[in-house]
Order: structure tokens, then C-alpha cells, then sequence
């Protein structure tokens, strides 16, 4: 089940539309191009991710903006699962 809270559906969004978006471009079979723009969702996510919640804990809550239950930065897992899983 995909549940978020806040802007928590970033954290899925952003690598599956960079990942599509790299295979769109570069072909389905390049690897490499899938690998590249699934890192850099990883940063995107890290970075955005602990800037809004950084915002949200300063003003009284507490990880208002959560994928899967966890805080949005942490679903970057997923990101580089991706990556790894290109490996194989």
C-alpha cells in the first residue's frame, strides 16, 4: 500500500520520473542512463526532503511530510534499491 502524508509523495514520484524519464530519452536498455538519474533522485530527495521537514520541526511538527511512514529523506532507500537492482 502506498500511503504518504504532506508532500511525502515526492519521495516515490521524483525517482520514478527521472527514471522514466532517462529511459524515454536514452532507451529502456541503457543501464547506465537508469543508474545516473536514479542517484541523482536520491539527492533530490535527501536534499528536499530534510529541507521541509527541517522547516516543519522548527515551526512545532513533527515529520509532517512522510512516504511509507517514514520521512520523506529516508525514501531514498528506494532510489538506490533501484540502482543496485541494476546491477543484478
Amino acid at each position: 500500500m502506498i500511503s504518504w502524508r504532506g508532500l511525502g509523495f515526492l519521495g516515490f514520484m521524483i525517482p520514478l520520473a527521472l527514471w522514466g524519464l532517462a529511459l524515454s530519452i536514452w532507451g529502456h536498455d541503457n543501464f547506465a542512463a537508469a543508474r545516473v538519474a536514479l542517484l541523482l533522485a536520491a539527492v533530490l530527495v535527501w536534499v528536499i526532503g530534510r529541507k521541509l521537514n527541517q522547516e516543519a520541526r522548527e515551526e512545532g511538527d513533527e515529520e509532517p511530510h512522510q512516504a511509507f511512514g517514514f520521512p520523506m529523506q529516508w525514501s531514498v532507500l528506494l532510489a538506490l534499491g533501484g540502482v543496485f537492482l541494476t546491477f543484478l
